[in-house]
């Protein structure tokens, strides 16, 4: 049957045909349903919504589909009830508790990426695997999916290395190091990461400040064949697209079944041959125990085995920031000057050592993270760290006091002496975002001291940074309400009282 197209210019994220109820009876056709869309030669498949302010015998496009259809307001297309595709037949099979073949789980991951299947349907799959689990083997077939549906990397190298952190340790820029550390030693590392999502700064996030991140794959395989690295955003590169779909998926619900195989995608598009997986553990941060982190590396490496990634992993102490800076800008002044050996943070260095230190000795170098200082010490990070910025476009002679920071500040002092006892980082990371990260690069917290160190009545303890005094003042509140810093005197073994109404949920961290 021949309607109208009207372009609605709006996006949605799917592609969206709507209809007005009348219309819609006509053709017989339900909400949700699929609609097949011919025009000029072009065939999509649509999920149709009811809008009543739709005229009769005219059907309202997303953009996603004007532009796929390239189709004009007035031009005449055919539409058609479509078939449920089969992705549907298999997420029933998952939520009916059975193990799925490679056929069905791509089936889910290609219709989710062409989107053909609405939000719901996703959900109920997500749902599925958080209930119901996901085996090795199914995790294999997800990872392979999502690579086959999105853009790999060619480097045409026989061994190729990267790094990935579980994430939850503000101020985390450990890999503004270790990336330059490992390409100065003359290894392959394109490394590609995530922008925040309920932290203060994702990796691309700081690496931003410094240079261009927004690089698609001919760029990044021109650059890493210069340069042996990179340091880009995942999401223009459009590695594992589905990736970014279940995401939204699984933050509302707080669960995260796809964390083995998003990840895993993502270093099989770029086609890595070794990595380490780094896991912080501590109290506040996503796991919380050494036994923890060894099942999950375990996992991680069975299914590296399946997908002929060598991994390696890495426990890290999680229990405080890293370094003293939290926020991309303050981060990235923070990396650089440690990496220019002006003022170098040791807690980021050890850790920034060891992980290319195991890089190092995967690839059959002895003594790795004795080698990665040296590297460190002779400059070599810093002059391959400017070569990479120079290569992506950024200005290969900043300086730690060209990057700007908020212009408001509100400081925090202690109220009495002591020694700082304990950092809650799910707090400290909230609440940069209140004050405008990651959002505004420049807003973040700077940290005075660490755990164990003697603190004077009246000393500062930390910073808030941002463009805005009220939102400063809002984190600053919200660090005080929720005790996201303590300082304690003497043998004190009272930590906090809890009193009902103030029992307060933990926050849950989604990093990829």
């Amino acid at each position: 049957m021949n309607f109208k197209i009207k372009n609605l210019e709006i996006e949605t994220g799917a592609r969206i045909a709507m209809l007005n109820e009348e219309s819609a009876n006509i053709i017989g056709a339900h909400p949700g349903d699929r609609l097949e869309i011919k025009l000029k030669g072009r065939t999509s498949t649509a999920i149709l919504n009811i809008a009543n302010f739709i005229k009769n015998s005219t059907l309202g496009l997303t953009r996603e589909l004007t532009e796929e259809l390239n189709a004009k307001d007035g031009d005449e297309c055919d539409i058609d009830l479509a078939k449920q595709p089969n992705s549907l037949i298999a997420i029933k099979e998952k939520l009916n508790g059975r193990r799925l073949d490679y056929k069905q789980v791509y089936s889910i991951i290609k219709d989710a990426v062409d989107g053909r299947l609405e939000k719901d349907e996703l959900t109920a799959f997500v749902v599925a695997l958080h209930s119901f689990g996901i085996n090795l083997e199914e995790a294999a077939y997800i990872s392979e999916a999502m690579v086959e549906t999105g853009e790999k990397l060619n480097l045409k190298k026989k061994r190729i290395f990267d790094k990935h952190s579980i994430g939850g340790v503000p101020g985390d820029k450990t890999t503004l190091l270790v990336v330059p550390i490992v390409a100065a030693a003359g290894l392959t590392i394109p490394k590609t990461s995530s922008r925040a999502i309920t932290s203060a700064a994702g990796t691309a996030d700081r690496a931003e400040v410094l240079m261009p991140v927004n690089l698609d794959a001919r760029e990044l395989e021109k650059i890493v064949n210069k340069t042996n690295g990179c340091i880009a955003w995942d999401g223009a590169v459009h590695l594992a697209p589905a990736d970014d779909i279940f995401i939204k998926i699984e933050y509302p619900f707080s669960i995260d079944p796809l964390l083995l195989p998003s990840i895993m995608s993502k270093k099989k598009a770029v086609g890595a041959t070794e990595m380490v997986l780094d896991v912080p553990t501590g109290e506040t941060v996503k796991v919380r125990n050494k036994t923890e982190a060894e099942l999950l590396i375990k996992d991680f490496m069975e299914l590296g085995s399946k997908l002929g990634i060598h991994v390696n992993g890495a426990i890290t102490f999680g229990e405080q920031p890293i370094g003293h800076a939290i926020g991309a800008a303050l981060e990235a002044r923070e990396a650089l000057a440690t990496i220019m050996r002006k003022n170098v943070e040791e807690d980021l260095l050890d850790k920034a050592t060891s992980i290319a230190g195991i890089l190092l000795e995967m690839a059959g170098k002895s003594d790795g993270k004795r080698l990665a200082k040296e590297i460190f010490n002779k400059g070599l990070a810093e002059k391959k760290l400017r070569e990479i910025i120079e290569e992506q476009g950024g200005n290969a002679k900043i300086m730690p006091e060209d990057i700007e920071i908020g212009s408001y500040s509100e400081s925090l002092v202690a109220e009495r002496e002591g020694r700082l006892m304990k950092f809650d980082n799910s707090v400290l990371a909230y609440a940069a975002r209140i004050a405008g990260a990651p959002s505004n690069k420049k807003a973040g917290i700077l940290i005075n001291k660490k755990l164990g160190e003697n603190v004077a009545e009246g000393e500062t303890l930390l910073t808030i940074y941002s463009d805005i005094p009220a939102k400063a003042k809002e984190a600053m509140n919200y660090i005080v309400r929720n005790d996201g810093i303590i300082v304690a005197k003497g043998n004190n073994m009272l930590i906090k009282k809890i009193i009902e109404e103030k029992v307060k949920p933990s926050r849950f961290i989604f990093e990829r």
